[in-house]
């Protein structure tokens, strides 16, 4: 049974979405588990919102809400202000860029410090990427890591930039699926700056939550984000339903919205809802090592060591790149893995022998029910 402080979250989170103080809690809760759960869903700002006008939470832990709100508040307007800068310079080397994800999805939240971003995400065509990288290292950043989708610039205190060579991981069910190319299909008014259609970009939301899913899970924000979209961007219904069903996520997509409606409209729970809610209120803002592990086996006992330790040429390319095209350093990669990430790999092995298959097992009947 989930416990309440996590149902809990779920009513500030709607006080919040409605600009409203949240009602007092109709049972005990424990406010520094709900701080915690907050913090990890990356919802604190929205749960500070709904609390800070009321009598009834305790002032310790206002205090620790608003030093969070204020954080989040400094960052989100550096993220502004060095985006700004940093599309005024693609554009001056005219460098073809789209914003994606929650950088685009807070501008239509009610206030854009109820929705967090770990981090801002521009796709870009590889074609540019000494140009772009020229850019960032001109801007004081760091290239914490390269790999087949994307590249991560970071730059202290806050900042953390995602270019994006591709919108989704080739290496899921969904990103094989697919096929969108911005600049091709994009909307653009000079041809440097790029857009989805609102469409598009709900249809993406619902593909980029799959591949969350078929990574490790995903949590509370994404459905808040579906809420908002839902109630802001013109959408055709009949084209999105066509989409679903090419991209096989009508299921998927049903079974979301009725958790979204369930949390946020006051809506009925059938079973499945249910079991959908619990996995997403126990996992956190990015899902589970448990769900990550699952998806990385055939749930055999053997299997499950030797995906661990031995990866395929698909998932080794995350980190090694050039392996993708020539498959014959798999084994040589292999061994560089494990001195890259001999820690990682003995902390994986650990975890996936404490699972027993019926724990894989539960996962999958998951899966089938919400249509994955």
């Amino acid at each position: 049974m989930t416990e309440y402080y996590k149902k809990y979250l779920i009513e500030c989170l709607n006080a919040c979405l409605k600009m409203e103080p949240a009602a007092p809690p109709s049972e005990e809760v424990d406010w520094q588990k709900l701080h915690r759960f907050a913090t990890q869903n990356g919802v604190v700002t929205n749960v500070y919102l709904a609390l800070k006008d009321t009598d009834f939470a305790p002032e310790e832990e206002l205090i620790k809400y608003r030093k969070d709100y204020e954080i989040a508040l400094d960052k989100q307007n550096t993220e502004n202000e060095e985006l700004e800068e940093l599309l005024a310079q693609f554009r001056s080397q005219n460098i073809p860029y789209m914003l994606m994800k929650g950088i685009i999805t807070r501008k239509m939240y009610p206030r854009e410090i109820m929705r967090s971003a770990a981090d801002i995400d521009i796709y870009y065509q590889t074609g540019y990427t000494d140009r772009v990288r020229e850019i960032f290292f001109d801007r004081g950043y760091n290239l914490s890591f390269s790999g087949l989708s994307s590249d991560f610039y970071k730059k202290v205190p806050y900042l953390e930039v995602e270019m994006h060579k591709q919108l989704l991981s080739p290496l899921t069910k969904i990103g094989k699926i697919f096929k969108y190319n911005p600049f091709l299909h994009g909307i653009t008014g000079d041809g440097l700056d790029y857009a989805m259609s609102d469409d598009d970009f709900y249809l993406f939301h619902f593909c980029h939550l799959a591949q969350h899913f078929y990574d490790s899970g995903a949590g509370i924000k994404f459905f808040m984000d579906i809420k908002v979209m839902r109630e802001i961007l013109n959408l055709d219904e009949e084209y999105i339903a066509l989409k679903l069903k090419k991209y096989k996520l009508t299921k998927f997509h049903d079974e979301s919205v009725k958790l979204m409606h369930y949390w946020f409209d006051g809506a009925e729970a059938d079973e499945t809802t249910k079991t959908y809610e619990d996995y997403v209120l126990d996992y956190g803002a990015y899902g589970s090592g448990v769900i990550f592990d699952f998806n990385r086996t055939n749930f055999g006992k053997r299997n499950k060591y030797i995906s661990a330790v031995f990866p395929n040429a698909e998932r080794l390319a995350i980190h090694y790149p050039d392996v993708k095209e020539k498959k014959y350093k798999v084994p040589y990669y292999w061994v560089k893995r494990a001195f890259d990430y001999k820690g990682t790999i003995r902390s994986r092995l650990k975890k996936v022998g404490s699972y027993h298959h019926k724990d894989f097992d539960k996962i999958k009947d998951f899966y089938d029910k919400i249509g994955l």
